[in-house]
Order: C-alpha cells, then sequence, then structure tokens
C-alpha cells in the first residue's frame, strides 16, 4: 500500500512538472470570459515598449472621434488590463452598450472607475471588476458614463522612448479592487 502511494505521488509530480510550463504560457486574456465574467467586448491590452504604445495610443486617438486616453491604475481588472495600461476610451452613447464592454464611470465619490459591463438592471448597468468579488455598489447610467475603453495599451517598462511629455494626458482610471472600496 505505502508503495502504490508513493508511485501515484511521484507520478502526480512528475505530470505537474511536466504540464507547469505550460500553465505559465496560458493567457486568461484570450478567452472571451476572464474569471467567469463575459469580456468579449473590451480590447485586450497590447503590450509594447512604451514609446510605441504610447504612439499607437495617440494614433487612435486622432483617428477616432471624440476620443481621450486615460492610463488606468489598481488591480481590479487584471490580467485583462494591468495597472499602468493606457486605455484609449470614446464618448460612449449609453443606449449603445453591450455587455462585456469596459467602460469608465464616475462613481459617487466622482472618481473615475474602469469596469466591464455585466448586465443591464431597470436602474442602470451592472459593472464589475475582474477581481472583485461582487459587483460595484451603483450602476452606470447615462449620467455617470465617461466613455468605452476602445484600446488597450501596455507599455513596457524600462523600455523608454521619446515621447513629447506635452502629449501624455494627465487624467487616471481607477480600476478599483474591493481592498480599494
Amino acid at each position: 500500500m505505502v508503495r502504490q502511494t508513493w508511485r501515484w505521488l511521484l507520478g502526480v509530480l512528475i505530470l505537474a512538472g511536466l504540464t507547469a510550463p505550460l500553465s505559465a504560457r496560458y493567457d486568461e486574456t484570450r478567452s472571451d470570459w476572464i474569471r467567469g465574467i463575459f469580456t468579449g467586448n473590451s480590447p485586450r491590452a497590447r503590450t509594447l515598449p512604451e514609446a510605441e504604445a504610447w504612439r499607437q495610443a495617440i494614433d487612435l486617438v486622432d483617428a477616432t472621434p471624440g476620443a481621450f486616453i486615460l492610463v488606468g491604475t489598481g488591480r481590479s481588472m487584471q490580467p485583462l488590463y494591468p495597472a499602468g495600461t493606457i486605455l484609449v476610451l470614446r464618448d460612449g452613447d449609453y443606449t449603445d452598450l453591450r455587455r462585456g464592454q469596459t467602460v469608465v464611470y464616475r462613481n459617487r465619490d466622482r472618481r473615475a472607475v474602469g469596469h466591464v459591463l455585466v448586465a443591464k438592471a431597470r436602474d442602470g448597468w451592472r459593472v464589475r471588476g475582474l477581481n472583485n468579488r461582487t459587483h460595484d455598489p451603483e450602476p452606470v447610467v447615462n449620467g455617470n458614463l465617461v466613455g468605452v475603453v476602445v484600446g488597450a495599451f501596455h507599455p513596457q517598462r524600462g523600455v523608454v522612448g521619446q515621447v513629447a511629455a506635452a502629449r501624455r494626458p494627465s487624467g487616471r482610471a481607477v480600476f478599483l479592487s474591493e481592498n480599494d472600496r
């Protein structure tokens, strides 16, 4: 019996060792569902050298009417949007919102929050951060909607380029985690 247990344990350890490299390469953001939340209508962040990330974000703003840039902070939208992700938003028409889009809205404290639209309710859209256990306490309504994310660029730090500081906006969208509430 002891010998069978050791063989079983050895088999599990070998299997874990063989599959560890595969799981390390698994990219959760390739799926339309992340941690049980539909995110299929949200753009995936492209990881680029910092200067290139800013250049592509600025080019997208220039090509998109009503677009602007915010930089995300916080942990609640990881792995889709790590802290520091450059978000390109466009003014959104509330009636055009769809489940799975990432939006930025102003909460009761007037902070800009970027989370995913989960469900349409009578009093507005329920939103949730990917790392949060519950929906946000207030819904997204026409009056607090800031914009819809149409592009996301995650700059590789340490790969600094020459981007004019004047072209970098100072706005921030906060990815609120439960710990931050």
